[in-house]
């Protein structure tokens, strides 16, 4: 991997060696050209401020669409101008100005552009906190008069005009006078839905659950399940972890869906109130809730002696219910390798690998093929067959791959207790159920020879 070049290692570099460099690349790099003719016009701010307002203007007139390629140019250019704000205007009222015009012409660019990378979404987004970053500058009304001018994207819902660093005080005040636009109309469908969402934005960065709940009732007065953790989620916001406890109570029977949001909540409300008790049998419930071995390790955790090691064996045996997959996911997290051996022993005829992703399988098999070669052999050969069970020849080359693995396997063990037939003999079984399989015999004959 090629050295990182740092900052301070570009200002070791002589002046003269630099600019002559520059100079040899300038003709060759539009981008460069444009960076070294503004930073020429630095001591013009005049200037400089026109370069930038043209910049922009370019982009607000733009017609042509932008395809999924020339999208990442497209971001690029949109940071670029990002980047000359932030190194070449000073005056940082106006820097805010200048993000405020370069958001504004999203909705044109998105209209026009095929952006499934995302890449031009987040070179507007540097510009939304490039804006964010000169609020310090500028007054109550100025922040609530650009906020109200950036607040929707016409056809793309709300931008990302809110954060910590607005004041309260305006935050108040466009939550009021939308709750007063919106308190005595029937709302249907998604009609207000930016002026709900937005009430609910000011009154998250209010640390106001009350405010939040408020807003949602205007959609409905009925409290769902995710409605409720998506309230709790404003009370730990607000760092109120009673409020927290109070409103889960709410939830009498949790959905496996939205459990890992509920206990994770619950869980950080009980740590800060200081109620240990009630935090470990948060990890017993979510783990009978999920039976995920990463939050029983959690729980385990927080047992000790007799009562740790029941907890634990009662949940290794529980994990053979589990689906093949699972069951020796759950082994491995827990480092129980005698009972994922024996497992796949037990079940060697009725192997379901098939639910297990390649990159999964070898690692399960190197964990297993240390203590149990066997059964790390059995793996990769269900793997094989599944493989084979296609005509798609696309698959042959993996079934090649578990092949050689087994082999390996072999070669590096002592075979004679083994109650496995052995590779020669089983390869031997195989190439002839497959014999019709050309692509495949072909593979496998430049892979092993005659067997």
């Amino acid at each position: 991997m090629p050295k990182q070049i740092t900052l301070q290692d570009i200002k070791s570099i002589p002046h003269d060696t630099l600019a002559d460099l520059v100079y040899m690349q300038i003709d060759d790099n539009d981008t460069l050209y444009d960076k070294v003719e503004k930073l020429l016009l630095k001591g013009d701010p005049i200037a400089v401020l026109k370069s930038i307002n043209k910049d922009i203007a370019s982009i607000k007139r733009g017609r042509k669409f932008i395809d999924y390629h020339a999208s990442f140019e497209f971001a690029d250019r949109v940071e670029n101008i990002v980047d000359d704000i932030d190194m070449l205007i000073t005056d940082e009222k106006e820097a805010a100005f200048l993000y405020k015009e370069l958001i504004l012409t999203d909705a044109n660019v998105h209209a026009r552009a095929d952006d499934s990378s995302g890449s031009i979404q987040m070179a507007y987004g540097r510009a939304q906190e490039g804006w964010h970053g000169c609020l310090g500058v500028l007054s109550e009304e100025e922040i609530y008069s650009d906020i109200m001018q950036m607040l929707v994207c016409e056809g793309f819902g709300l931008r990302d005009v809110y954060s910590e660093e607005v004041p309260a005080s305006v935050l108040t005040r466009i939550y009021n006078e939308t709750y007063a636009k919106l308190e005595n109309v029937s709302i249907e469908d998604f009609e207000y839905s930016d002026e709900i969402q937005s009430m609910k934005m000011c009154a998250h960065y209010l640390k106001s659950p009350t405010l939040y709940i408020k807003a949602s009732e205007l959609e409905s007065k009925e409290w769902r399940e995710h409605n409720i953790i998506d309230f709790a989620k404003e009370y730990k916001y607000a760092d109120d972890a009673q409020g927290v406890v109070d409103m889960l109570a709410h939830i009498t029977s949790i959905d496996n869906y939205r459990a890992n949001d509920f206990y994770e909540l619950q869980i950080w409300a009980y740590e800060v109130l200081g109620k240990q008790m009630d935090v470990t049998l948060a990890y017993k419930y979510w783990y009978e809730s999920t039976k995920s071995p990463e939050i029983l390790k959690k729980y385990l955790d927080r047992l000790e002696g007799v009562m740790r090691e029941k907890v634990k064996q009662e949940a290794l045996q529980d994990a053979k219910k589990l689906s093949f997959a699972s069951a020796l996911y759950f082994f491995y997290s827990l480092d129980e390798v005698d009972m994922a051996g024996e497992y796949i022993e037990e079940r060697q005829h009725n192997l379901e690998t098939g639910y297990i992703y390649k990159d999964e399988l070898k690692k399960l098999a190197n964990w297993l093929k240390t203590s149990y070669p066997q059964e790390a052999i059995l793996l990769y050969r269900d793997s094989c067959e599944r493989s084979l069970a296609t005509t798609q020849s696309k698959n042959y080359p993996s079934a090649i791959k578990a092949l050689k693995a087994c082999v390996k396997i072999e070669v590096d063990n002592d075979t004679l207790s083994w109650y496995i037939m052995d590779n020669m003999a089983y390869m031997e079984t195989l190439i002839n159920t497959h014999k019709r399989k050309s692509k495949f015999v072909e593979l496998f004959f430049k892979a092993f020879g005659e067997v």
